[in-house]
């Protein structure tokens, strides 16, 4: 019990001086500071790229904030490990009301906000929390071909020195986990912070359907553009014109269309892929008929 009392401590410690940047001398700088001082009066973001991690969303943007009505952050992790009910560290990060009615009285432009956090989708308790702050907020979703996904998390896993198995040996270690979730669920982590991690979670997070489905018990569907990471690296003129009327500013060339987080690694074996294939495809189907169009994924 005491153990806990001083873990409870900590944690609202370490809060505290997240969210008071001005005074912890471990995060202050002067930017900072001004940013949470007038944190009253700036805008909270229109609109939220919520994933999928290892699908593109790092490069997805690079390339609208190229655009000049849109301003982005990158990372902000506020609804996962750093949220509370008080938002002003939240508030700090995007732009002045003052520089937002600036663009639409004196340039006649808009100024759309968002940020974009690609392990959002992932947590189950984001929905309802992004529900409580930004309730007509617009949501972004690029999805990637989820066995794709799941060889990309495993290599850079291994990049980091995290991964010790070979690819087919993690997701027989992850399938035996899940396994036993569902048999045993008295094993199972009572946290929700661990279902977002992306550490050994390979095939979970390929389950697409799944998370949507939690998202859309609090957002409608007209919230949500949700897209693929092949037409993203493919076709990046007509991926972005989706992006940009969905968020209600002119069509625009992006000039830099460089692809970010590329990692370069051996193909992944043939028949681990048609096993991955086989295991997603019901998945896939579910997701499919959810979002009533189909991504082409079964091979």
């Amino acid at each position: 019990m005491k153990a806990q009392t001083k873990k409870t401590f900590r944690e609202s410690v370490r809060l505290w001086l997240l969210q008071h940047s001005e005074i912890n001398p471990y995060r202050f700088s002067l930017k900072r500071a001004y940013r949470v001082v007038t944190n009253q009066i700036r805008v909270l973001p229109d609109f939220v790229v919520i994933g999928s991690s290892k699908s593109g969303t790092t490069s997805l943007h690079h390339y609208i904030i190229q655009h000049p009505s849109i301003i982005a952050e990158r990372n902000v992790h506020f609804f996962e490990y750093i949220h509370t009910d008080s938002i002003e560290w939240y508030r700090a990060h995007f732009p002045t009301k003052v520089y937002k009615n600036f663009k639409k009285i004196i340039r006649k432009e808009k100024l759309i906000v968002g940020e974009q956090t690609a392990t959002y989708l992932f947590h189950p308790l984001i929905p309802k929390r992004i529900h409580d702050t930004l309730k007509t907020v617009k949501l972004i979703v690029v999805l990637r071909n989820p066995v794709d996904r799941a060889y990309s998390n495993y290599q850079h896993q291994v990049r980091e020195g995290i991964e010790k198995q070979t690819f087919e040996e993690a997701i027989k270690s992850e399938l035996k986990r899940i396994e036993i979730g569902k048999n045993e669920p008295e094993y199972k982590i009572n946290n929700d912070d661990f279902n977002n991690h992306v550490i050994f979670s390979y095939l979970r997070h390929g389950i697409y359907e799944y998370f949507i489905k939690a998202w859309m018990e609090f957002f409608t569907k007209e919230q949500f553009l949700i897209l693929s990471t092949y037409d993203l690296n493919n076709n990046q003129a007509q991926f972005l014109k989706q992006v940009f009327e969905f968020l209600n500013v002119p069509n625009r060339k992006v000039i830099s269309l460089e692809r970010k987080n590329v990692g370069e690694y051996k193909k992944l074996d043939k028949s681990t892929r048609k096993f991955l294939v086989d295991y997603y495809r019901p998945h896939n189907e579910r997701l499919f008929k959810l979002l009533g169009k189909n991504f082409d994924w079964d091979k």
